[in-house]
């Protein structure tokens, strides 16, 4: 009996010591469910730039650069205009981060202008794109291949190339002086030495052709795409998916088509949007399951800036308006930059300079 209750009360010792090392200050062993994140909250902030149509930003030497339809901006504490205001600016690339390329609209007239000290200065020089037919055809795109040092860019309805710094041009694939609304897209998919680029024909139908630059094989992708978009339909914007190089995303007209198989087959990412075009969809720089997107509605001045979110890689999306009235948030381009460890997306308006949008 003795020996009965000396085990009982080691097993009420051993039991309180135990109890009595699970309640640490750490606690350990507790579950405490976390609470659940606040909802994202936009904020819009208007930079200026209105009455500009903004045609594309880019991010060089960690500034935010506009081209316009008045002219090339950087973007300090305010806008500084680099080039002639009169110019209508439709492309630029970045041979190096002073020595920029850029084509450009002056009434009827389109030619390219050159800098080597990132904006400062410019000059003009001759070139022969649009060959004997059309002296005047104008360089919709550009995009450098630093590893063949050569420039690529579309008109109207040809891919073009070339050797010296856009002084002489060589047609890779359609013909100078076509008809048709033109190739506004364009990416180089320097990893399969490819050339994406896209537009719109001239029965008004969608191009998306993949060029590659050393078997000058030409694949269409535009019956594989229609399936998704409606017709009349136009490609605007062509880019990978940073985290799947076989995944390509092309956005026009009617909302967003993507392919993960490098092409193979398409599915609709974003679709039945009314014709409504998107521009410019972005990957999220620091978290790559996030896409943003907006878009313009043809023909509507006034209408409301709407950002598109998805969370999960485009499954799903979310929409933030920007409330303001009699507001012309028709997009034409987007721009998602890391800024002291957040993420700011610079959006430009077809008609209304820029928007800088950060979440808390």
């Amino acid at each position: 009996m003795f020996k009965l209750c000396r085990s009982y009360v080691a097993l009420i010792v051993l039991g309180v010591a135990i109890a009595g090392c699970n309640s640490s200050s750490s606690n350990k062993g507790i579950s405490v469910p976390e609470k659940p994140s606040a909802p994202l909250t936009p904020t819009f902030v208007e930079l200026g730039l209105e009455r500009h149509k903004v045609e594309k930003l880019l991010s060089i030497n960690d500034q935010i650069i506009a081209l316009t339809d008045q002219g090339l901006y950087r973007r300090d504490s305010t806008w500084q205009a680099l080039t002639d205001t009169r110019y209508h600016v439709l492309a630029m690339a970045t041979l190096s981060d002073n020595h920029w390329i850029a084509s450009v609209k002056q009434n009827e007239s389109a030619f390219f202008i050159e800098t080597n000290d990132a904006g400062a200065t410019w000059q003009l020089f001759d070139d022969n794109f649009g060959g004997d037919y059309s002296s005047n055809e104008v360089a919709r795109t550009l995009v450098y291949d630093s590893e063949k040092q050569k420039l690529y860019a579309t008109g109207l309805f040809v891919l073009a190339s070339s050797t010296d710094m856009g002084r002489s041009w060589t047609v890779e694939e359609g013909q100078w002086g076509s008809l048709g609304t033109g190739l506004g897209s364009i990416l180089l998919h320097q990893e399969k030495q490819d050339v994406w680029y896209g537009g719109q024909n001239g029965i008004e139908s969608p191009v998306l052709d993949q060029f590659n630059t050393e078997t000058y094989a030409l694949t269409t992708h535009a019956q594989a795409i229609g399936e998704h978009l409606p017709s009349p339909s136009v490609i605007y914007q062509i880019i990978i998916d940073p985290k799947n190089t076989d995944r390509i995303i092309a956005a026009g007209e009617g909302g967003i088509v993507h392919t993960t198989d490098y092409g193979d087959t398409w599915q609709g990412l974003l679709t039945e949007q009314n014709y409504r075009f998107h521009f410019s969809p972005v990957f999220d720089p620091k978290d790559q399951n996030i896409i943003y997107t907006a878009g313009w509605d043809k023909g509507a001045d006034i209408q409301p800036l709407i950002l598109e979110m998805s969370k999960d890689d485009g499954q799903t999306w979310e929409a933030y308006t920007y409330e303001k009235q009699e507001f012309k948030g028709g997009v034409r381009s987007m721009l998602a930059v890391e800024e002291s460890g957040k993420t700011v997306i610079y959006i430009g308006l077809y008609n209304n300079g820029v928007v800088k949008v950060t979440f808390e």
